[in-house]
């Protein structure tokens, strides 16, 4: 099996012996995914690469940006230890940031899904859980050690190709993908937008409490702020959109207030627009 540059899972249990009080859950599997997506479908390569994280519970999956949760655990320390926002900025920048890919929990008992995001508030879009309709293909190949077979399915306004072992008899995968009998090692959709490698995958021997964020991080550190707002997959799929076609002009709308802004002659002059290029993942 390749190796992972930057894993080190001890990491884990320090961070969520913070955080007991949000367990939902406990990990009994992790999966480690190499995650690769471009931002705009003329790109040849691909724009960038995160590592996500797939805890896999009893009752529930959580799918998380590794390079986010270490940052928000170092912005977390820096305030509960007085530092200031800038300061807090200064220690972070060195780290890789995050692809923004937002937080998904799959809550098999209730039959939902939850995705958590933070633009500048906190939104939690909640939905009915819905299984992938599988096609399966006598394909066959090796991803990370692992025989896998393949299948497809249109889901969520895309085409996606998936490989799955039943080397590891859990129906568990990467996002929202699930359903099949083996965890997923491999997704891509058919525009090749997006991928999904399984670069390791460990039984736990002492299982980790699987965590729950709905609260921002506080002022002086804790997941003591403000709770997420709940919100519906459109609403979420729209608020998503316009926060891409003009981050300032979405944080104008969730403060209810316009932005200041001044030339260089001090005269009031016009917001930018601060675009950033993305594909959604989902239609």
């Amino acid at each position: 099996m390749r190796r992972i540059p930057i894993f080190f899972f001890a990491w884990i249990f320090a961070i969520v012996a913070l955080y007991a009080q949000e367990t939902i859950d406990t990990a009994r599997f992790w999966a480690v995914y190499k995650f690769s997506y471009r931002t705009a479908p003329e790109q040849s390569e691909f724009e960038g690469v995160d590592w996500i994280y797939l805890d896999i519970g009893h009752k529930v999956t959580k799918f998380y940006s590794r390079y986010g949760e270490i940052r928000d655990s170092i912005k977390n320390d820096a305030l509960k230890n007085g530092l200031s926002a800038w300061e807090v900025l200064e220690l972070i920048k060195g780290y890789p940031r995050s692809s923004n890919t937002p937080v998904y929990y799959q809550f098999y008992d209730e039959k939902k899904t939850r995705t958590a995001i933070e633009y500048m508030d906190g939104y939690i879009g909640e939905e009915q859980m819905a299984m992938p309709d599988w096609t399966f293909h006598e394909d066959t190949t090796t991803i990370s050690g692992y025989l896998c077979k393949r299948a497809t399915t249109h889901y969520r306004g895309r085409d996606w190709e998936v490989y799955y072992t039943p080397e590891i008899p859990l129906n568990r995968g990467p996002w929202k993908l699930w359903g099949l009998p083996g965890l997923i090692t491999r997704a891509t959709d058919a525009d090749h937008y997006f991928l999904f490698e399984m670069e390791a995958f460990k039984r736990l021997i002492n299982p980790v409490p699987i965590i729950y964020i709905h609260r921002e991080i506080g002022a002086k550190g804790g997941y003591t702020g403000a709770e997420y707002k709940k919100i519906s997959r459109k609403t979420y799929l729209e608020y998503e959109r316009l926060y891409h076609e003009d981050a300032i002009a979405f944080g104008d709308f969730e403060t209810g207030s316009p932005s200041t802004f001044f030339d260089e002659s001090g005269n009031p002059t016009s917001a930018p627009v601060m675009k950033r290029e993305y594909i959604p993942i989902e239609k």
